[in-house]
């Protein structure tokens, strides 16, 4: 099969800046050094040039970040910053804006800090031409075959009501946790990717998998990136 070209890639860094759970998570200084934004750009141009590098933001901090990095700072709308604005129509945006041409949108979240450019050229060496996405995910820690119960009344009882199985006959099932999408431009535009048929999973660890949210996942996360050299 054909692999696509990675340089008619688009690669979209979002940055929000309105962040309730951590004010200010991805422009701010991370265990002592870059930004979340910034540690995202530097795994991009890494593996990609800057000019297919967007950073969409609505946030004066990250886009004096990217422009300092020499990328493409994109200002977003105020429709497009809000808590109810998806990402969808983020990437759209961006399409529109600088990647009419582009084959294929690369998502990076800032979020995840503990992405490096080898899972970025991990996701793209799996990347067939008839493929609409590449979805990095992760084994949940118990199959939800098991583990989903569903409340009725004062009651909960089993998501999944047909009987015992064994789990070597189960199907295998993933989290998906957002460390790096790579869509296909023209099915993206005709539907959200999670109706696409032909999604290829790039599988990572739990700890590589970790998103920033919350204080709490600030904090444990410049806790594991301080020691990373013991734990990653």
């Amino acid at each position: 099969m054909v692999k696509a070209d990675k340089n008619n890639f688009l690669v979209l860094i979002p940055a929000r800046g309105g962040s309730k759970g951590v004010p200010k998570k991805n422009t701010k200084s991370f265990a002592g050094g870059d930004s979340l934004v910034e540690r995202a750009i530097e795994v991009a141009t890494s593996v990609f040039n800057k000019e297919q590098i967007v950073v969409s933001t609505d946030d004066l901090t990250a886009l004096q970040q990217a422009k300092s990095k020499g990328v493409i700072a994109l200002e977003r709308s105020p429709e497009l910053a809000s808590d109810t604005s998806g990402m969808l129509e983020v990437m759209l945006d961006a399409i529109e804006r600088h990647g009419q041409t582009a084959t294929h949108l690369v998502l990076l979240q800032p979020t995840s800090p503990f992405r490096t450019s080898k899972h970025v050229e991990q996701a793209i060496s799996l990347l067939q031409n008839d493929d609409q996405a590449i979805v990095a995910v992760n084994e949940p820690k118990g199959h939800p075959f098991y583990t989903l119960f569903e409340k009725e009344g004062e009651y909960i009882h089993k998501f999944k009501m047909n009987g015992v199985v064994r789990r070597q006959d189960l199907s295998p099932v993933y989290d998906v946790n957002g460390l790096i999408y790579i869509f296909h431009v023209e099915s993206l535009l005709k539907k959200s990717w999670v109706e696409f048929d032909r999604i290829k999973p790039l599988v990572v660890s739990d700890l590589i998998a970790m998103d920033i949210d919350t204080q709490q996942d600030w904090s444990l996360a410049e806790l594991i990136e301080k020691n990373k050299t013991s734990i990653l």
